[in-house]
């Protein structure tokens, strides 16, 4: 054998910095195609209406407009769901158009394209575009949308809604009857967004010749989007490529298929030029996904010594105007994170997808886990103070032991509900390491400290499970090369993430070759081909064990032309050689393939603390202290998991404190650019603690579990639940982010409102 220090478990230099840092990297905005021209989408300006007349003529006149696309020049035809456990019955009809039918039901959707021979002359004649909207009345939140007599959006749901996703474990009402307390209270997650560096940007070309459209600026889920597209186009997949350039950020709104990315490959197949299309930040604040607008009526039974018995939650999620690609995902997920990572004896979970008439919600780093987890630990926080509990020693007490792994709760199967499944780890260590690394003690001790110098000063805690390793499957091909190289294709993408280092890092160890000499393969579907791309922490677990299952079909291969058993093979230089001193050259092996299967996904443990002082005088929170641990399985890139779980830590904090997607009772967007929505800066945020566990998983043969949105899981509840701490039972309880300084003042303005209710004294 080739003995090699192991890539595997160590920090290995990112790829492609250079070109980051150099400015060499090529955004979509940066690609042109010989003969371009630009599209403008024109949006409603009105939140609910019907389309009277859509007067073109006045921007067709413009010189140098080439033509101005509405409904009617459109196949008839809607962006489907992604997965197909995120699809119901109800969800077909309430899929989105490209262009609006007959009504509008939210601010900044598509109502027309123009395409002219530049972006300015676009963005003129899209102004010229005379839109007639009959108002009819909107429901701009989900209480509007949910109350007796309320507009409907779409025919098939009168109601508003879209579907509830229901589930039961253990005898939920024999669990309260003998509960000592029950605490109760109603918690809102308000809506934001990822707001990446970059805006979406799109360049398709079509030739007419050959009858291949190429799309660049395709990313996260390249091959369903070409698929999608084949389908509402009428084309073959074969016949549409989508490349991936390099992405400003994707954090879970990037890449799934919007309006915009059947509206210019058809513009462009229209036309037979090139169109190309980049969306401006204010077009982002109302066009792109919102996310984590939800609302929990949480109930907890336990103990009068802290045993958790019982739990119900009924969750109201708001999926905007339309269902997007992804489904009821913004209803399931956190339906699936209601019980996180304790041993309850029941649970009654109803979470339903509600209707309203603003931008379409979808997944955002940590989606539906973040919600679920903000409510549940700020109500077991507000037990805890019922009980006289500390904190940490409450989730001590019902934490899911080891000895009980693997865990599952038996909540009836349902065709669209994955399993409740937790497959290994060790929760309570992993909760200890956080408390002890982090100095838990020494941080209550400066709390007690900051609070004797008149400051107001909190510690909070939020543990929590992962979601992760979704499937159905993935794909690897590993190729050599006669110059010693090998090539790994893969189906996943990368978003900013560092995965072409891991999935190398996988591939060298699996080959035993050289780290430097393996090359990732991943941008362009006619290289690849099939794949389901990266969302939901996945592209490591799954491409990875890909990739290592591919690599000992290569070495297979190899065996079959050298002899030998595969684990005595290796390669040298681009040769094949064998125990017995026979050779091949390397590049006249056939591809290896692996296929690894994932039918569920899987939960991690993970848990966040926080320590914060609050400004009495201006209501401002500043987060002083932070750490995360999070059980990665097995970390391939310590390093690079170090930094996405950091920075996922980071855009919670700022989701916690700082921004918010806000709308007038008209459905007018009021969050329309920085001025509005307020992003957190580096002089917002702490040094992020970042602690990495390893409690690999049986479940996959490289032991790896996810951890890409790990970061973002527990930060707004930890956050929430050090402010509540620091502002005391004199203030009003906190039950609602953003932790703004304006709704600050008004918790410390206010009078406290009962936590809990005693049912048995």
């Amino acid at each position: 054998m080739n003995h090699r220090t192991p890539s595997v478990g160590t920090s290995a230099p990112r790829r492609g910095v250079d070109d980051l840092l150099t400015g060499r990297a090529r955004y979509a905005a940066d690609l042109d195609r010989p003969g371009q021209v630009h599209a403008r989408v024109v949006r409603s300006p009105l939140a609910h209406g019907r389309i009277a007349a859509l007067d073109t003529a006045e921007a067709l006149a413009l010189p140098g407009v080439l033509a101005v696309y509405t409904a009617d020049d459109l196949p008839d035809v809607r962006i489907p769901v992604r997965l197909p456990f995120a699809e119901t019955a109800e969800t077909p009809p309430l899929l989105q158009p490209p262009l609006a039918r007959g009504t509008v039901r939210y601010v900044g959707e598509p109502v027309a394209l123009v395409v002219a021979e530049d972006p300015y002359t676009a963005e003129d004649a899209a102004e010229l575009v005379d839109v007639d909207i009959d108002d009819l009345a909107v429901a701009a939140t989900m209480a509007a949308a949910t109350a007796e007599g309320a507009p409907p959006l779409h025919e098939s749901s009168p109601d508003n809604t879209v579907s509830t996703v229901s589930l039961r474990h253990g005898d939920v009402e024999a669990a309260f009857a003998r509960a000592d307390v029950v605490v109760r209270e109603r918690l809102t997650m308000h809506r934001h967004t990822a707001v990446p560096m970059e805006t979406r940007g799109l360049l398709a070309e079509y030739e007419p010749d050959t009858g291949l459209l190429t799309l660049w600026g395709g990313a996260k889920v390249k091959h369903f989007t070409r698929q999608a597209l084949g389908a509402m186009l009428g084309l073959g997949p074969e016949r549409v490529r989508v490349v991936e350039v390099h992405v400003g950020g994707g954090f879970g709104v990037r890449g799934e298929p919007y309006p915009e990315d059947f509206l210019v490959p058809f513009a462009a197949m229209r036309l037979g030029r090139p169109v190309k299309w980049t969306e401006d930040r204010a077009e982002h604040f109302v066009a792109t996904n919102h996310a984590r607008e939800q609302e929990h009526e949480w109930e907890i039974a336990a103990t009068s010594d802290g045993r958790l018995l019982a739990f119900r939650d009924r969750a109201w999620c708001d999926q905007g105007a339309y269902v997007r690609s992804q489904g009821i995902l913004p209803g399931l997920l956190p339906a699936l994170h209601a019980a996180g990572p304790y041993r309850w004896e029941a649970f009654a979970v109803d979470s339903t997808g509600v209707l309203t008439n603003r931008t379409p919600t979808g997944t955002y780093r940590g989606p539906g886990m973040t919600e679920a987890t903000f409510a549940r630990e700020r109500a077991l926080d507000l037990l805890a103070a019922e009980l006289r509990l500390d904190p940490a020693e409450l989730r001590r007490r019902n934490l899911i032991p080891a000895a009980a792994m693997p865990f599952a709760f038996d909540a009836p199967e349902q065709p669209h509900v994955p399993p409740l499944r937790y497959e290994s780890g060790d929760f309570p260590a992993s909760f200890e390491t956080l408390l002890d690394a982090a100095g838990y003690e020494a941080l209550t001790r400066e709390r007690q400290r900051l609070r004797r110098s008149g400051r107001l000063a909190g510690v909070g805690l939020a543990p929590y499970v992962e979601i992760g390793a979704v499937g159905p499957f993935e794909e690897a091909f590993v190729e050599a090369a006669d110059d010693g190289t090998f090539t790994v294709r893969t189906g996943v993408s990368s978003l900013g993430q560092g995965v072409e280092t891991v999935l190398a890092q996988i591939a060298a160890d699996a080959l035993s070759v050289p780290f430097e000499d393996v090359t990732v393969d991943f941008s362009d579907t006619t290289t690849v081909p099939m794949g389901f791309g990266a969302f939901a922490s996945r592209s490591t677990l799954l491409a990875g064990n890909a990739i290592a299952l591919a690599a000992r079909d290569l070495l297979a291969k190899a065996a079959a032309e050298v002899g030998g058993d595969p684990g005595e093979v290796r390669f040298d230089r681009g040769t094949v050689r064998g125990p017995g001193g026979a050779t091949a050259p390397a590049g006249r092996l056939p591809a290896g393939h692996g296929r690894f299967d994932k039918p569920h996904p899987g939960f991690s443990f993970g848990a966040a603390l926080s320590l914060v002082t609050v400004d009495a005088a201006t209501g401002a929170v500043r987060v002083l202290r932070h750490a995360v641990l999070h059980d990665v399985g097995r970390a391939v890139n310590p390093e690079l998991v170090r930094g996405q779980i950091a920075g996922a830590a980071s855009q919670g904090i700022g989701g916690a404190l700082l921004e918010e997607l806000v709308y007038d009772e008209q459905g007018q967007p009021l969050s329309t650019s920085f001025g509005d929505y307020l992003m957190p800066t580096a002089a917002d945020l702490p040094e992020i603690d970042v602690f990495v566990v390893e409690y690999p998983t049986p479940a996959n043969p490289l032991g790896l579990k996810g951890a890409g949105e790990s970061g973002m899981v527990g930060t707004p509840a930890a956050v929430a639940n050090a402010v509540a701490d620091a502002l005391g039972a004199a203030a009003r309880p906190v039950t609602r982010l953003p932790l703004t300084p304006g709704n600050v003042r008004k918790l410390l303005r206010g009078t406290p409102s009962p936590q809990a209710t005693t049912v048995h004294p």
